[in-house]
């Protein structure tokens, strides 16, 4: 089984539109552990989302009003003790099978630079302590290096050198990353908040380790998935057919069936006539839905990583559009998971 930490800024889990958008990134990526950060809900409203999450074990730090926040979601294979809990991380330690897997922090560091300061000191004492595989992944809201912010003003946020001293005197790795180079974005400012960084003895152990940063879909923070081995291929034979819900959301359905369907057969033969030609028509028209959502997904992600690049009006134009546009792709997975829900 692939194992893998998702962390994610996602500024706010309210809204259904996020919902279905994070129920995209788990069905895409299957992450085996999620960390989501500044939640903007609480108390029943963050209970009910964790319950409908898909995950079974989970541990969070209360938002304060708008503020804060950090959820960590996991599944039965893995027994997760929390070892610390503060305002800016969570530091936890994984395990799997009744043996040590690793040891991982969660932060979600303070915008305000004279709170950040505490977090420098905590995990400063962690990074000195602690013994065996370490990875700290999340939003430091902070930089290391002048490379990591492009754009803004020029009195904008400057390199912490407190994050870079702790970074190098405690002889870190920042992992290598694949996908655009800024995590976060407002207008034409750009900068690298969000980032995985692990001890030598992770770096040695997880040799196939590597860090995807996906495309940004209902925050203006990627979702960052660090991964701790290679993700395996699966074999898959054919697939039996099955009417799917989601066709008839679609005017275009209603007119296939009623041009196509022949009554003037028997009930088997036209029955197998039109499940060739719908399977046809759900391939020329309608589209694979994983398909056309991992479509949309690349062209969002080429069109961010374009922007980094050239700071395009045209681009941001249609950034925003895409953006809004796998709605109704989400919308039609969802209608597809829950007709397999009910089957199974």
């Amino acid at each position: 089984m692939s194992k893998s930490i998702l962390f994610w800024n996602v500024q706010g889990a309210a809204s259904k539109k996020f919902y279905r958008a994070f129920a995209t990134i788990l069905n895409n990526y299957k992450p085996s552990i999620v960390v989501i950060l500044e939640p903007r809900i609480s108390g029943c409203k963050a209970d009910d989302f964790i319950m409908n999450s898909g995950f079974s074990r989970s541990h969070r730090i209360e938002a304060t009003g708008f503020s804060g926040g950090i959820w960590i979601l996991w599944h039965e294979a893995f027994v997760i003790k929390v070892v610390l809990n503060h305002k800016q991380f969570v530091h936890m330690q994984i395990v799997e099978n009744n043996n040590f897997f690793s040891w991982a922090t969660a932060v979600y560091a303070s915008p305000n630079p004279v709170l950040r300061r505490h977090l420098w000191v905590h995990l400063n004492h962690i990074a000195k302590s602690v013994q065996g595989p370490w990875i700290v992944g999340g939003d430091f809201n902070a930089i290391m290096y002048a490379s990591e912010r492009k754009g803004g003003s020029q009195y904008g946020s400057r390199v912490c050198k407190l994050f870079r001293q702790w970074f190098h005197s405690n002889k870190l790795h920042d992992l290598h990353f694949k996908g655009p180079r800024y995590t976060w974005a407002r207008g034409n400012l750009y900068k690298r908040l969000d980032r995985v960084i692990c001890n030598d003895n992770w770096f040695r152990t997880f040799t196939e380790g590597s860090v995807l940063h996906l495309p940004k879909v209902e925050s203006d923070y990627r979702p960052l998935l660090a991964r701790f081995v290679s993700e395996e291929k699966c074999k898959h034979g054919p697939k039996p057919f099955r009417f799917l819900a989601a066709w008839i959301t679609t005017k275009d359905f209603a007119d296939f069936v009623a041009t196509r369907w022949n009554s003037n057969v028997p009930y088997i033969a036209a029955a197998q006539t039109f499940t060739s030609e719908v399977i046809q028509w759900n391939k020329d028209c309608f589209g694979n839905i994983f398909h056309k959502k991992m479509r949309l997904l690349a062209r969002l992600g080429g069109i961010q990583r374009a922007l980094e690049v050239y700071d395009s009006k045209s681009l941001h134009r249609l950034e925003w559009k895409l953006r809004r546009e796998p709605e109704e792709v989400l919308h039609h997975e969802e209608l597809l998971w829950l007709q397999k829900s009910r089957k199974e």
